[in-house]
């Protein structure tokens, strides 16, 4: 095979060479993206002008006409394939990629076949491609020489049907895309319209010597508008298409920037942003058009999660998402901006309700850590905040409840949604323990709490008035039990005397007349039980031998002796104690006999200075003994029962009142058996209360503890 030179050569293999070149620069950049349309259409398109372009080249270097016809099929696989790549690309570019489909290329396909073999077959069978074809030398260069047919014809027609289908497709979207798009679109116009009018002229046999067709020389010019497209307004990476059907109407603002931090394109929903007129932003530096911004652009800044913006009287937050759109490490970028605010709005007015709540939030994860706690803490407890924070929370349990709440904490945690109600005692920073009721709701598997909610609130107080209203109702009970019990008996005696008294017997008043004194005695011991109940007021340090002459002096003693000389003081309430102990001096006399002897006596801390007074010695106990019958120990547990009496002429309230007081003290009383034989009552007066003042943990809800 002979070849030659021409002078079109040269900028013929440029052409196809740059064409090949934007090929393959288009797999290389774009080769995650080769599944979409829009990218398989464009590496179609431009393969196919390449394969034209090589496929001139060499039928203008050919001498023979056989040659230069082989080499012509080679042209017209490459423009069949341009025209359809074109129309393929233009169609998803501008969002119409419903309409490549069979139907649609089916046919374009099927003409393009057909043509084809027309091609191949004529002159030698038909004259429908060409009428005649030849070649002819010309200033020394051997050129093709042929007369197209009518079916050509028809072909090149249809052909510029859909090239210029395409074009209007580019060219509409060009006039409707806004900034970058508006660039990227006209670029693309530019590339694919330069070529098809040179082939315009060669095709109008307006070309220059012989009418050469440079339709491949055209789309060495069309590389550069489309390499534009490709590397500066990152074509096939974004399109006018997503903003025209997304952005646009997004609520969420979205601000281009290029590589030099200059504002590309902006959706209408930046206005949230404070700035009135949208298409002012176009063109202007991103940070002083949105100084917030700066961080989000900067390459040297990590991008924020958060900005927020000052829009009049107004605070606004955003979440912020800065996406690249090139492969540079600055280059051009799109910001995206969600209005937050709403939400900011709710979880501060959440954040404030738990911070300002009664009730203590915790948080816990599932290994038991404590993740958080609300300030309500520093109130109900007395710690700091997050003094807790990433220690154990059953470490601040009470030890007699840390199994059993460890034990439903453990059966809820793997149950999503899980919920429960507890009650339970937490330790105070003082030592002291305060009972919480606790709403726990397992929320481990929401990604934003990931624990366990505690809701708790402090139910120490609710629960000691629960307690008293028990006793209250508990007296109550006790003093019904008299008004229909305990004062039937007298009453009866009563009125049995008194009909005697009216048969003539005087002396039966006298009987009546005791009968009416211990039920006064039983409605004053009954009263004196449900009115004062187990508490006590104006607790004050007292001489307890003080108190010990002014309740003996109150209650009829007869030849009863005492000794009480202690020299202690202990904290009490004066008339409480007192009356406390007139009910065992007079117990002491109406069951030892009027001659009993009594005696008061205190017991001090084993670790106290034998040197010191008795004024300075901790008291432990007192007690007081007679030299009486005594009690059986059989009957010691029951004594302090209400009603409970061994004399038919007792009222059974005087032991109870004795206990209750005791109990409002937070002591304790006891019976023994005194060294003289009688009853010894030993009241602890050691108890929680004193423990408390020394700092002694407590083992009860309000008091202190061992552990």
């Amino acid at each position: 095979m002979a070849w030659q030179f021409t002078p079109y050569v040269i900028p013929t293999a440029v052409s196809a060479t740059l064409s090949f070149a934007l090929f393959a620069y288009i797999v290389t950049i774009r080769r995650r993206k080769l599944d979409l349309l829009v990218v398989r259409a464009f590496v179609l398109l431009t393969l196919s002008i390449a394969a034209w372009g090589f496929g001139d080249v060499l039928q203008l270097s050919a001498t023979t006409l056989a040659a230069k016809r082989a080499f012509l099929a080679v042209q017209y696989v490459g423009a069949a394939g341009g025209t359809l790549g074109l129309l393929a690309f233009a169609l998803a570019y501008t969002d119409n990629d419903r309409w490549v489909n069979r139907w649609t290329f089916g046919p374009l396909v099927v003409e393009a076949i057909a043509i084809f073999a027309l091609l191949l077959t004529s002159p030698r069978y038909h004259q429908l491609y060409v009428v005649a074809v030849d070649t002819q030398t010309i200033a020394g260069v051997v050129q093709l020489e042929r007369s197209l047919g009518p079916a050509a014809r028809a072909h090149v027609l249809v052909s510029y049907l859909v090239i210029v289908t395409s074009i209007s497709l580019l060219v509409r979207k060009a006039i409707r895309s806004e900034s970058l798009f508006r660039a990227q679109s006209l670029a693309v116009v530019v590339g694919v319209t330069l070529p098809f009018l040179m082939n315009v002229v060669w095709f109008l046999g307006q070309g220059p010597q012989n009418n050469v067709d440079l339709t491949v020389v055209g789309f060495g010019f069309a590389v550069f508008p489309l390499w534009y497209a490709v590397s500066r307004h990152d074509l096939l990476r974004i399109s006018p298409v997503a903003r025209d059907t997304v952005i646009e109407d997004m609520q969420d603002a979205v601000v281009v920037v290029d590589d030099t931090d200059h504002i590309v394109d902006a959706n209408p929903a930046v206005a949230t942003l404070g700035t009135p007129d949208v298409s002012e932003l176009v063109g202007k530096n991103a940070t002083n058009a949105f100084p917030f911004l700066e961080p989000a652009v900067s390459p040297a800044v990590k991008t924020p999660d958060e900005v927020t913006v000052d829009a009049g009287e107004d605070t606004k937050h955003f979440d912020v998402n800065v996406q690249s759109l090139s492969d540079a490490d600055h280059g051009t970028r799109l910001v995206l901006l969600r209005d937050v605010t709403e939400r900011r709005r709710v979880e501060e007015r959440y954040q404030r309700l738990i911070e300002n709540s009664s009730d203590m939030i915790t948080v816990l994860a599932a290994d038991g850590t404590i993740k958080y706690d609300s300030p309500a803490i520093e109130s109900l407890l007395g710690y700091d905040q997050d003094e807790w924070v990433g220690r154990e929370g059953r470490e601040r349990l009470h030890p007699d409840d840390r199994d059993r709440i460890v034990a439903e904490f453990r059966n809820g945690v793997d149950d999503p949604g899980y919920e429960t109600r507890v009650e339970y005692r937490i330790r105070h920073a003082d030592g002291s323990y305060r009972v919480f009721e606790t709403f726990a709701s397992n929320l481990v598997h929401d990604p934003v709490v990931d624990g366990v909610v505690l809701n708790s609130r402090d139910v120490t107080e609710r629960n000691r008035r629960e307690r008293e209203l028990e006793r209250t109702n508990e007296r109550l009970d006790e003093f019904a039990s008299v008004v229909s019990h305990d004062l039937r008996n007298p009453l009866t005696v009563g009125n049995g005397y008194l009909e005697m008294a009216r048969d003539g017997d005087l002396d039966a008043l006298d009987e009546v007349a005791a009968a009416h004194e211990r039920m006064e005695r039983i409605i004053d011991d009954a009263l004196a039980l449900a009115r004062e109940g187990d508490s006590v007021e104006g607790v004050t340090t007292v001489s307890l031998d003080s108190v010990v002459e002014d309740a003996w002096d109150s209650v009829a003693t007869a030849e009863a002796t005492l000794d009480a000389s202690t020299g202690a003081t202990i904290e009490a309430d004066r008339s409480r104690l007192q009356r406390l102990l007139e009910n065992l001096f007079r117990n002491a006399v109406e069951h030892g006999g009027r001659d009993v002897s009594v005696t008061v006596d205190v017991e001090y801390e084993d670790d106290g200075d034998a040197s010191d007074t008795p004024e300075d010695r901790a008291v432990v106990a007192f007690a007081v003994g007679d030299d009486g019958d005594g009690i059986p120990p059989a009957e010691r547990d029951s004594v302090f029962e209400s009603g409970v009496t061994s004399r038919q002429d007792g009222t059974g309230f005087g032991l109870a009142i004795v206990e209750t007081i005791a109990n409002a003290h937070d002591w304790s009383v006891a019976v023994t058996e005194s060294d003289a034989g009688g009853a010894r009552f030993v009241v602890a007066v050691a108890g929680e209360r004193d423990r408390a003042a020394s700092g002694a943990p407590s083992d009860v809800t309000g008091e202190k503890a061992d552990d």
